[in-house]
C-alpha cells in the first residue's frame, strides 16, 4: 500500500482551510485550545470582512458539551479502492457497491472510489461492515493512505 507523505505544515494547512471551513472565534470555549475548528480560526485574514463561522450568542456552542467541537487530532485515512472488487465474485461485488452506495451517496461512493475524497475510519468500518455482512472475508484493498486531520 502506497504512503503518501503530506509536506505542508500544519501552520500552511490551516491557513488554506480556513477559507472554506467552519471556523470558531469564540474566545471563552473550554475546548478551544483542542479544537480544530477554533485554532483554524486564529489563522484567519483580520482583513476579511465575513467568514463561515459558528454563532458566538448560541448557548449551545462555546461550552464544554459543544456540539462543534472537532478534536485537534489526526486519523490514518485511506485513498481509493479501485482494486477492491477484484478478487470478490460477481454478485458479491455488486450487493456490495450498491449498499455502499446507499450508504455515503452515489457521488461520495465515487470519489472515495477514485481517490478524490480521503476515507476516514468511521467510514473505512462501515466499507468493512458491508464488506463482511455480505459474506466477503478477503482484505480490504486501499489504493493508498495519508494521515490528516478529521475535519
Amino acid at each position: 500500500m502506497k504512503q503518501e507523505k503530506n509536506m505542508k505544515t500544519q501552520e500552511e494547512v490551516f491557513r488554506e482551510k480556513v477559507d472554506h471551513y467552519e471556523v470558531c472565534f469564540i474566545d471563552h470555549c473550554p475546548l478551544r485550545e483542542q479544537c480544530l475548528r477554533w485554532l483554524v480560526g486564529q489563522y484567519a485574514d483580520t482583513t476579511r470582512v465575513m467568514f463561515n463561522t459558528i454563532n458566538q450568542r448560541n448557548p449551545m456552542y462555546g461550552n464544554e458539551h459543544c456540539e462543534m467541537y472537532r478534536p485537534n487530532k489526526r486519523a490514518m485515512m485511506k485513498r481509493g479502492f479501485k482494486n477492491m472488487y477484484h478478487d470478490m465474485p460477481g454478485y458479491m461485488e455488486r450487493r456490495i457497491r450498491w449498499q455502499l452506495i446507499a450508504s455515503f451517496g452515489r457521488r461520495i461512493y465515487f470519489e472515495m472510489r477514485k481517490g478524490d475524497r480521503l476515507i476516514t475510519p468511521a467510514q473505512q468500518q462501515t466499507i468493512l461492515n458491508v464488506c463482511r455482512a455480505n459474506g466477503w472475508q478477503g482484505p480490504i484493498n486501499y489504493d493508498g493512505e495519508q494521515e490528516d486531520w478529521l475535519w
